[in-house]
């Protein structure tokens, strides 16, 4: 009998999951397998930031992560599978338009609930900046070109864009410099010793947690890859999204 329960409890959850990743399908959710590999981390391009300095190693594993910031509508349509109250409400033309206004919790639940999870600090660096050959902006160099990749609030409205609306960096991953930061996985503090894969997560606590990249009320400078914030779990901001990955 015990056996048959586990097969069944099996069976319903792999119908659920495979539910779930077609609905997101549909609603053009995307996963970009990234190799993983080693760079270095932290500010290497100026050593000014002293938030983020020490410049140190980091080691990851091969990952997955979405290609897109993730959607009002993506996000609408978890709510209403969890019996939750959307965010921005109020915000008309909802669709593609990146979502913002979810608490960190928000998104944790949001990116466990189709199978993934918050994005390391470190996986979210290597992801933004092109992986072991770093880009001070994601997809450029250049200070000239970086408004071809980011929106900021010298080029945007006093809201979000819709995703995909500048270049994709490296990777083929959109936006990771602007429109919405994005929610990391860590709380908020100094950079401690190199090494593989590191974890340092002590989430019960603190409520200081990372948020990276830049947006559309940021200026230029915010979208470095290299760029670190803390923030309250508990704020809800247009100006923070979420992007999730999950292991391979």
């Amino acid at each position: 009998m015990h056996r048959i329960l586990l097969l069944f409890t099996l069976l319903v959850s792999g119908c659920a999951s495979s539910r779930i990743a077609t609905e997101l399908k549909a609603l053009e959710f995307k996963w970009v397998p990234l190799e993983g590999g080693s760079f270095v981390m932290g500010d290497t391009f100026f050593e000014e930031l002293e938030d983020a300095m020490p410049t140190h190693p980091v080691t990851l594993e091969p990952f997955y992560i979405s290609k897109y910031e993730t959607t009002l509508d993506q996000f609408d349509w978890f709510a209403s599978k969890t019996n939750r109250v959307s965010v921005l409400s109020g915000q008309p033309d909802r669709g593609s338009r990146a979502a913002g206004g979810m608490t960190w919790d928000d998104a944790v639940a949001f990116c466990a609930f189709i199978g993934g999870r918050l994005p390391s600090e470190q996986e979210w660096e290597y992801a933004a900046a092109g992986g072991t050959t770093k880009q001070l902006y994601p997809g450029t160099d250049e200070e000239g070109e970086m408004d071809e990749y980011v929106r900021h609030r010298v080029n945007s409205l006093a809201e979000s864009f819709p995703v995909a609306t500048k270049k994709p960096n490296a990777f083929g991953l959109y936006d990771m410099g602007g429109n919405v930061a994005e929610w990391i996985a860590e709380y908020y503090e100094s950079y401690p010793e190199p090494g593989e894969n590191p974890v340092w997560i002590d989430l019960s606590t603190r409520e200081l947690r990372l948020a990276r990249g830049g947006g559309f009320s940021a200026e230029r400078h915010v979208a470095r890859t290299y760029w670190r914030a803390g923030t309250l779990k508990t704020i809800t901001t247009p100006t923070i999204g979420v992007r999730c990955v999950k292991d391979r």
